[in-house]
Parts: C-alpha cells; structure tokens; sequence
C-alpha cells in the first residue's frame, strides 16, 4: 500500500511543476522522492493511510512544490530556451523547508 501512496504523490508532485512549465533536476527529483518515501512511511507508520489522510499529505506536498517553484521562477538557475521547462533544483528544495512543519513531511 505504502508504494501506491508514494506513487500518487510523486505524480501529484511531477504535474504541479509541468503544470508551471517546470521540471525538476535529477539530484532534486530524487531529494523529493526521498521526501515523499520518508512522509509515506510516517503514514504508514502512524496507520493514518486513508483518503483523507492521502488529501492532507498531497495538500501539504502541494504547498512545499509551490514554495519550488516560486523560488524557482524568482530567481531562475538556469535559462530555459521556451521550448524547455525551467528546472527546479536543489535550492529551491531547501528554501520550501521554511514552511515546515507540514505533516507528514516535516
């Protein structure tokens, strides 16, 4: 069970950033993987695995990707030609962190 929850996270979290034109870099997209596995394993771990429980861990999820990409569009690392997206990196990823706690991630 606790695999398909990630899964559904981690898509949740792919669609948000294509749907800003943005995609993540590899070593970041791993960080939020590993995010996601770790909030997954506090679900499982604290038996709160239903769908509501999954809408506040996606909600929540939501709004440290927000953070990413607003933190990616202030200050955009690197050029994008338009036909590629912007690339959300790793620093982005640490300045999300500011709105911690957000359960079950941080």
């Amino acid at each position: 069970m606790d695999s398909k929850i990630e899964e559904r996270l981690w898509v949740s979290a792919r669609y948000l950033a294509k749907e800003n034109g943005m995609d993540y870099s590899v070593p970041c997209s791993t960080i939020v993987r590993d995010l996601i596995r770790a909030g997954t394993r506090n679900m499982v771990r604290e038996n709160r695995t239903s769908e509501p429980d999954f809408e506040e861990a996606d909600l929540n999820l939501a709004r440290l990707v927000e953070v990413m990409i607003a933190e990616t569009k202030r200050i955009p690392n690197t050029p994008a030609p338009q036909s590629r997206p912007l690339i959300i990196r790793e620093a982005a990823f640490v300045k999300s962190k500011v709105i911690c706690p957000l359960w079950p991630y941080c």
